[in-house]
């Protein structure tokens, strides 16, 4: 089969999300895979050339090195603000170009602004569409004055797909509630690679700890991903001087506060105690976070983080690392308590910690959230959830 993905982000270099996951697997069943993306985090003009051209790039790989996927990017300008106006001109034309050489069974959408191009090349060329909610879309916009019409548009995708499919229930209640119909709303949970996230070889565990210059006595909490003002790692910085020397904080990716966590490491006198890797290859990540000893998801909760569950709380949970989180309804919903998750408010933190600094309730925790993986968040049964639903979709138009 033939499927179009369409995003207003970059898939090269953001993630791997839910969709590179599946797509890569679905490629690797021999189904035909082109992604539309966007250049999100380009160096605007004229720090770089104003023209971004059109770009192919066949046989990208994020999560396996035997996946198939054509990424396509549209041309656009690196202007702020203009950037996104005229790359929804260049995706409806890329739309038409393709969908009249190579018609797509089914378009998959992560996207608002190209999303909109994406359903009306759909109801025109009477194509299957499906709104993958990974996401409430409209409160990842930055600027706070467009979020109410982003707010409108994302509306008018849920209402307008033939099928909308989310990530987990609260996020399927979001959909309903903004108009999604019922009968063609599905759930395909989140999943985790149970044999790259499995059990590490001891010597590189401790490889990678002395590489970033921590010591076998060290308690390490680990933060891996984008680094969202939300994220919470600020938090977690400000009660590091109260708790023992011993207790350190690997941040690992790049993202929107990456220089003032810097400077409040700085601020906090915590240079020796928070170590900053960068982005890092995906294919270090396992062995990072087995390096740690608790995971971080201590989010801020808000209109963004309330529904989500980031992919990340399986990779932890998989690599039988207990996770340290903040109460997310939606992550509480599909990972109840006792299942390697140790949920605490904001009073309790301190004390949680200095509970989870005995090895043995590490002990204990990470077994519980290696068993909870193994028993409900397996990519290779997701993926053929996935792929049964994306054929029952095509059907809709036929």
């Amino acid at each position: 089969m033939n499927f179009l993905v369409i995003q207003e982000t970059d898939w090269i270099q953001r993630g791997p999300h839910q969709q590179h996951h599946l797509f890569e697997r679905l490629s690797k069943s021999g189904h035909r895979v082109i992604v539309l993306d966007f250049e999100i985090n380009y160096t605007p003009w004229p720090y770089s050339p104003l023209f971004a051209p059109r770009l192919i790039c066949k046989r990208i790989t994020r999560t396996d090195n035997e996946a198939n996927v054509c990424v396509i990017r549209p041309a656009t300008i690196r202007l702020p603000g203009l950037a996104r106006i005229v790359s929804m001109v260049t995706f409806f034309i890329e739309l038409m170009r393709i969908t009249k050489t190579i018609r797509p069974d089914v378009i998959v959408n992560y996207a608002i602004s190209t999303g909109l191009c994406a359903l009306a090349i759909a109801k025109i060329k009477n194509i299957p569409f499906a709104l993958h909610v990974i996401d409430a879309l409209h409160t990842l916009v930055p600027y706070r004055w467009l979020q109410p019409f982003a707010y409108w548009l994302e509306t008018i995708l849920l209402r307008n797909s033939d099928a909308t499919i989310y990530i987990n229930h609260k996020l399927k209640e979001y959909g309903l509630k903004h108009g999604a119909n019922p009968n063609s709303a599905h759930t395909v949970g989140t999943g985790v690679d149970l044999d790259f996230f499995g059990l590490k070889n001891k010597k590189d565990i401790n490889n990678m700890r002395a590489k970033w210059g921590i010591d076998s006595s060290d308690v390490v909490l680990i933060f891996v991903g984008w680094l969202y003002k939300f994220s919470g790692i600020d938090t977690i910085m400000r009660i590091l001087p109260s708790m023992p020397q011993s207790l350190k904080l690997m941040v690992v990716g790049k993202g929107e506060i990456e220089n003032e966590l810097v400077a409040l490491s700085n601020d906090l006198r915590l240079q020796n105690r928070v170590i900053f890797t960068g982005h890092q290859p995906y294919k270090n990540i396992p062995t990072l976070i087995s390096a740690a000893d608790i995971c971080l998801l201590y989010s801020t909760l808000n209109p963004t983080t309330q529904d989500i569950l980031p992919i990340k709380a399986y990779e932890y949970l998989a690599c039988s690392r207990p996770v340290l989180a903040s109460k997310l309804p939606g992550l509480m919903q599909e990972v109840p308590s006792g299942n390697g998750v140790i949920y605490t408010e904001s009073d309790d933190l301190v004390q949680t910690l200095q509970h989870m600094l005995e090895q043995n309730n590490r002990l204990k925790e990470g077994a519980k959230a290696r068993r909870f993986v193994e028993e409900h968040c397996d990519w290779s049964i997701l993926t053929i959830s996935f792929e049964k639903l994306l054929i029952q979709i095509t059907s809709l138009k036929q």
